[in-house]
C-alpha cells in the first residue's frame, strides 16, 4: 500500500513539473481540506478534522488566509483563524513550499484564543489547481477547555 501511495505522489509531482506555478499570482484561492489532529504526549487521542480556507494573495510571495474548521472528537470543536502565508519557490516550479502563522479562536466548551504556525506544500496539477499538504501546531491560551495540538491535512486548492 505504501508503494502505491508513493507511486501516485511521484506521478502527481512529475505531472506538475510541466505546470507553471505562476498561478500563485492569481489573487484568490479556496482550499477544502480534511485531515487528522494529533495530541502527542496527552490522553486526548487522534481526531478527524475538516474545513475550508479562503486566501487573498497580495503578491506571489505573501497571502492572507481566513480559515475555519471542525475537529470531530467526543465533543465537536470549532476553530477559526486569520493567518499570514509566506510562499517560497522559484515561480517556475510546480511545487510551492510555504510557511504560515496566525491567530484566532477555538471552541470546546468555551471560547479560547489560539495561535498557530506551520508549513506546507502546494503542488500544482493544472494552471489554477493545486494539491495542498499542511502541518500546523496550535497553542491555546487557556487550558480549561481546548488543548494544544498538531494538525496534518491534505486538500485541493482552486485559484481564481
Amino acid at each position: 500500500m505504501k508503494s502505491i501511495v508513493v507511486g501516485i505522489m511521484a506521478v502527481v509531482v512529475m505531472m506538475g513539473l510541466t505546470v507553471n506555478a505562476n498561478a500563485q499570482t492569481l489573487y484568490r484561492e479556496i482550499t477544502g481540506f480534511g485531515g487528522m489532529t494529533f495530541d502527542f504526549g496527552n490522553d486526548y487521542g487522534d481526531d478527524a478534522t475538516a474545513g475550508i480556507a479562503l486566501a487573498f494573495n497580495v503578491s506571489p510571495r505573501i497571502g492572507i488566509e481566513a480559515e475555519g474548521g471542525a475537529i470531530f472528537a467526543d465533543d465537536t470543536t470549532f476553530n477559526g483563524s486569520l493567518n499570514l502565508v509566506l510562499n517560497f519557490g522559484s515561480g517556475a516550479s510546480a511545487i510551492v513550499p510555504y510557511i504560515v502563522g496566525g491567530g484566532g479562536v477555538i471552541t470546546d466548551g468555551g471560547t479560547d484564543i489560539a495561535i498557530n504556525g506551520g508549513l506546507g506544500l502546494k503542488m500544482f496539477i493544472d494552471y489554477n489547481i493545486a494539491l495542498r499538504a499542511d502541518f500546523r501546531a496550535f497553542f491555546v491560551t487557556e487550558e480549561d477547555d481546548a488543548r494544544d495540538m498538531e494538525r496534518v491535512y491534505g486538500g485541493i486548492t482552486f485559484f481564481f
